[in-house]
């Protein structure tokens, strides 16, 4: 009996000896697969780094680009209406003191409609004799209503300096000459992370005029480079596209670059960004040389980690059966009320996911493993920075705890749902640095859509989709503070559509609609896009535009511009060809002036030009009084 049960304790343990064995090498193979797996994940996330890197760089280059040029641009465009709008106005002098002032401004030239140079101002030398005079009055003379930009190459300067041209009218619509502002596109992020990242990229700047003039400027930072035309870099990049949405543009890896591509806002003006995708996986090679030398420690100390396995075994089943009993009762909490917890571990850099929150997620626990990152990596993209700012704004004691809603990727499509956060921080450090954090999350994405949409019916006309009189009231209050902080005028622009009770009656209320639908689109289109936002209809077919920042003038301008469009277009709606006419009433804010004083005059001037015939724009005095006519006579009228 005796000799039984020492032979049963060694066949035990003999047993164990084994068991421990076949964990070891179990253990080796499962590190050593997971090393191989952090190494591909590494270089996935190298590439995706790169994308995301560029991305960035090409937005806020580009968005540093707009703000120069725009700002050049408004530059020459108030300059050409002050020297006409304001008596005795000193133009020369004017130009030379912003140009002084502005360290991206550095020169300008004034041409007379004859083509001679008047007065002219610049930080630099260069030969006005290769200025093409004829070509740049030919084209402003023609009714160029948009900024050009041209290359700096057509005038014997440098790269790195670009000239943006303005047409220069009377208000009686004389052409008197062009205006050409030049500036320098610089560098503002010197001696940061971004100024080193875009020193090892390749960029040029280019823009299409609808004449398909061409200018380009090449980064500072690197020598010539040879680019393909603007118009075969287009065929290019539909061609190899294949890549999220940045704005307008792209980004995606060709080869072993990352090519970025967007059309900057309201501009002609397409930046093209080329980075070498070595520049990115630095922390790649350093994970593969790891994991060979991590490799043969493992193997080291896998001897050892079998001793222990039997202490661990124990340990994990003592705190998993707490951890369980824990979860059980959490987990009935949590699904009586639909939300899901998580808990982040700051110093580790890891957080746990409660099993509902899969659900809400619609991710299967046992396929995929919810990590720090990619639980943050499921967040939308444009509602990243605002969930870490109410985060940031918790931890640094502002708020006692953090609450917003953000867009979250559910499933394994492409789907996303609106999810409700909440949560503070549990835990501090020495230093007050937050340790931990416990959140609860709930899927709000179908109240989220229900509020979405009710917000937008509110503002917005059905028929049209333009913004109502409700949106209008609210914008039009907002661009009176906007004056009364600049102390710049704006305007409105009242258009109604010439007898169109007539239609009505002549082809019926469905033809109607399609009527207010083509005038809405050809407005549209005639607008920039800065302008297209304040597009509004008050009702029927009275619709106003808000000009910020613009006198009588300029709104007279607006006006003018789609009042040809709408005569140049005739409509075709139920197999009738229907010749449309509007007309537009212009009144500019006066001082002490409220915005339904403004619109009333502007009503007022659109009242006057339907009673001198219609098809026409009609301007509100400036500064004598007017007497309006009472509503009923209006109305008939406009009818």
């Amino acid at each position: 009996m005796p000799a039984k049960t020492t032979y049963s304790g060694w066949r035990r343990i003999l047993d164990e000896q084994f068991l421990s064995v076949f964990l070891s090498i179990g253990l080796l193979l499962g590190v050593l697969f997971l090393m191989a797996w952090q190494t591909v994940s590494e270089r996935q996330t190298a590439r995706q780094r790169a994308i995301d890197t560029t991305g960035f760089a090409i937005t806020t280059y580009g968005d540093n680009l707009s703000s120069i040029l725009i700002k050049a641009d408004n530059t020459a465009l108030m300059a050409a209406r002050e020297a006409v709008i304001v008596p005795d106005f000193d133009l020369e002098r004017h130009l030379s003191t912003m140009i002084k002032d502005d360290n991206n401004l550095v020169g300008y030239i004034l041409l007379d409609a004859a083509g001679r140079i008047t007065h002219d101002f610049t930080f630099f030398d260069f030969d006005k004799t290769v200025l093409p005079v004829s070509e740049i009055i030919a084209r402003h003379r023609d009714d160029w209503i948009e900024p050009a930009f041209r290359a700096t190459s057509t005038l014997g300067l440098k790269s790195g300096y670009l000239a943006v041209e303005r047409g220069i009218w009377s208000p009686n619509g004389t052409f008197l000459g062009v205006i050409m502002i030049f500036l320098a596109i610089e560098n503002p992020y010197e001696d940061t992370p971004l100024e080193r990242f875009l020193a090892g990229s390749r960029m040029r700047v280019a823009t299409l005029n609808t004449d398909d003039l061409l200018a380009e400027v090449q980064s500072p930072h690197i020598g010539t480079t040879d680019w393909f035309s603007a118009r075969q870099e287009e065929a290019f990049w539909d061609l190899n596209a294949d890549s999220d949405k940045i704005d307008m543009g792209g980004v995606a890896l060709f080869g072993e670059f990352v090519l970025a591509r967007k059309n900057l806002d309201g501009l002609p003006i397409t930046i093209y960004m080329q980075v070498p995708i070595n520049s990115f996986m630095g922390n790649y090679d350093t994970t593969r040389q790891t994991a060979l030398i991590a490799s043969g420690v493992v193997i080291a100390v896998t001897l050892f980690l079998f001793l222990q396995i039997r202490i661990d075994r124990k340990t994990k089943r003592r705190n998993e059966r707490k951890r369980l009993e824990l979860d059980k009762r959490l987990q009935f909490a949590l699904d009586s009320t639909g939300q899901g917890l998580w808990d982040w571990d700051f110093a580790k850099q890891q957080g746990y996911y409660s099993d509902n929150l899969y659900r809400l997620m619609e991710i299967h626990h046992g396929e995929v493993c919810l990590t720090f990152d990619s639980f943050k990596d499921r967040i939308h993209a444009d509602d990243r920075k605002q969930f870490d700012a109410a985060i940031a704004e918790h931890i640094s004691g502002n708020k006692p705890a953090f609450e917003i809603e953000v867009r979250m990727h559910v499933g394994s499509e492409d789907q996303w749902n609106w999810f409700h956060h909440s949560g503070s921080v549990i835990e501090w450090d020495r230093n007050r640095k937050p340790k931990r954090m416990i959140g609860l999350l709930k899927n709000i994405h179908h109240q989220k859509l229900k509020r979405i949409d009710l917000e937008f019916k509110a503002r917005h006309d059905p028929l049209t989709g333009l913004l109502n009189r409700t949106a209008f009231e609210d914008y039009a209050r907002r661009v009176h503070a906007l004056s009364l902080r600049t102390n710049r005028p704006y305007c409105m622009v009242m258009l109604d559509i010439d007898h169109f009770k007539k239609v009505n009656d002549t082809f019926g209320h469905d033809c109607g609609d399609i009527v207010l639908k083509r005038i809405c689109d050809i407005t549209s289109r005639a607008l920039r896009f800065e302008e297209e936002k304040l597009f509004f209809r008050l009702g029927g077919e009275e619709f106003v535009i808000l000009l910020p920042q613009n006198d009588c003038a300029a709104g007279a301008a607006v006006a003018e511009r789609i009042r040809k469009n709408v005569c140049a277009e005739p409509i075709l709606a139920d197999g009738h060809h229907i010749d449309i006419t509007i007309s537009a009433g212009v009144a500019a804010h006066r001082d002490n002036e409220l915005p339904d004083i403004t619109l009333r005059r502007a009503d007022w001037a659109l009242y006057q030009a339907k009673n001198t015939g219609r098809n026409r724009v009609y301007r509100a005095p400036g500064t004598t009084d007017v007497s309006f006519p009472d509503s009923e006579t209006m109305t008939n009228t406009v009818l």
